[in-house]
């Protein structure tokens, strides 16, 4: 779809409802059909384009109007520019200024030698209007502390006090009440007489009643070496018993088991769903709760579940055939639109990364100004950048990082371009400009200057600055025989520049 075909859709719109329409509903439905059909307008673009450059601020308050046009984004932003107080700003900043040195004070007095030191240390250091870099050191200074500290020693302390309480100060004076008064152990004599009691062996009748007689009339033994020597030999008794009555009762379930498992196995082999039965199946073992039951009726659940898992098999074989050739059929349909997809990229001139040409539309251009300079003798330069060590930057800082350095190079190249000149991208990590009417050395001065622009640019991604240089290489039409001849002489002395230590521009085949 080319942007007359859009532009005689956009009118028909208007023509079919009869409708006499503004300039500015014109231009609505224009870049409507343009984003349809996936052709990139700059004109329609220039609402997001103007809003990106806007402060964070500004970005996340304009986010709740949906501005449309650029009317719309010049109401708000005048709006917004009437609201705006300095002097208040400046008394904020005051009363904040105060108050962080308050709450240092505070801070300082409290009993945690760590947090203390370093609110004393910033309480000398602390000033206003202190630059970034100084607050981002004090704040790492908290960050750490805050890395480093543990509150969980509260809620242990709380545990032991026998209170419910997330105020330190409440936790040691109850902890201290506790040191001071000796704790009271008789709580612990049933708890300690129901876990020495076997869960399916017969019971230890005599050592256990033996034992809670001793612990009634004198429950202080309980901190005793003697008698942490009894309860570890009193359990291993007890665990002992139960593994034996455990061991028997289990092993006429070992083969229904094994069963089980294997048939479980042969449907996760042909499905990764279930069956509604199955669901069922799993519902109810995620719900079983054994208490009241003997081992009886768990084999007999077992057994049932086994005899359900067997009838589901064939069906599950069924549906599964169906679904495979659901799968085919979305496989022929997804081919069928990548093939489509394929078609519509490679008619677009727009890179979808750097928003700027692509390298279809660069060798459009570079044939319209041959066909000027075999014509008229106006003579046009080319020039080559590289962006030096992408592949580091890919592999240091992560391919996303390196997509917002093409993009952010796309922007700068095309803000200090001419209207005339056509900046775009080849390729990868590789730009091109073609400069109508313009010699050697002017191409040269050009490059220079961008690449000094990019030299000294910040480059952001995530709160980091990553450094970014480009390499050039400049030819001009009249120095060679032919359009072929001009990229190639560009590209060798991009190389050369590459070769002469990077972050250059060569225009000659001596690089300066």
């Amino acid at each position: 779809m080319t942007i007359k075909e859009i532009a005689k859709k956009a009118l028909n719109h208007f023509k079919n409802r009869g409708y006499v329409f503004t300039p500015d509903e014109y231009q609505e439905i224009f870049c409507k059909y343009a984003k349809q059909y996936g052709v990139i307008v700059e004109d329609c673009n220039k609402v997001s384009y103007f809003l990106s450059k806007l402060d964070s601020k500004y970005k996340a308050i304009a986010k709740n109007y949906n501005i449309k046009n650029l009317d719309e984004l010049v109401v708000f932003l005048i709006n917004y520019l009437n609201r705006e107080d300095v002097s208040k700003e400046k008394e904020n900043i005051e009363q904040l200024f105060i108050y962080t040195k308050r709450a240092l004070d505070v801070i300082a007095v409290l009993p945690i030698v760590k947090s203390k030191k370093i609110a004393m240390k910033h309480l000398d250091f602390i000033k206003p209007y202190m630059e970034k870099e100084e607050w981002e050191k004090l704040r790492s200074e908290w960050i750490e502390f805050l890395d480093g500290f543990d509150a969980s020693i509260v809620r242990r302390g709380a545990a032991i006090a026998g209170v419910r309480s997330e105020d330190a100060l409440e936790v040691i004076e109850a902890l201290i009440k506790i040191v001071e008064e000796g704790p009271d152990l008789s709580h612990l004599v049933d708890s300690i007489i129901y876990t020495l009691t076997p869960s399916y062996a017969p019971f230890m009748d005599d050592e256990i009643a033996a034992l809670k007689r001793q612990l009634k009339e004198d429950s202080s033994i309980i901190l005793t070496p003697a008698f942490a020597e009894d309860l570890r030999i009193l359990t291993n008794k007890r665990i002992k018993l139960d593994k034996e009555e455990l061991k028997r009762k289990l092993k006429d379930l070992d083969q229904i088991a094994e069963r089980l498992s294997i048939k479980i196995l042969r449907v996760l082999q042909k499905t990764g769903d279930s069956s509604q039965e199955i669901k069922d199946i799993r519902v109810e073992l995620q719900n079983w709760r054994h208490e009241g039951e003997d081992f009886e009726s768990i084999k007999e659940k077992l057994l049932r579940i086994a005899i359900s898992l067997d009838k589901e098999l064939d069906e599950f074989q069924e549906e599964m055939r169906k679904e495979d050739e659901e799968i085919e059929s979305l496989k022929a349909k997804i081919r069928m639109l990548e093939k489509k997809v394929k078609k519509l990229s490679q008619e677009v001139k727009t890179d979808f990364l750097t928003n700027i040409a692509n390298k279809k539309a660069v060798m459009e251009e570079l044939n319209r100004q041959e066909s000027s300079y075999k014509r008229y003798g106006t003579n046009y330069s080319l020039v080559f950048f590289d962006i030096d060590h992408f592949k580091n930057i890919n592999d240091t800082y992560g391919h996303d990082a390196g997509d917002v350095v093409l993009k952010s190079l796309g922007l700068l190249f095309r803000r200090y371009a001419r209207d005339v000149d056509l900046i775009g991208r080849f390729g990868g990590e590789e730009f091109v400009a073609i400069l109508p009417n313009t010699n050697k050395e002017g191409a040269y001065k050009f490059a220079e200057k961008l690449r000094n622009i990019v030299q000294k640019a910040k480059f952001m991604y995530k709160n980091t600055r990553i450094p970014v240089t480009v390499s050039a290489g400049v030819a001009s039409r009249e120095e060679v025989n032919s359009k072929e001849e001009l990229l190639k002489k560009a590209d060798e002395r991009l190389y050369l520049a590459k070769r002469s230590g990077r972050n250059k521009v060569c225009a000659d085949d001596e690089c300066k």
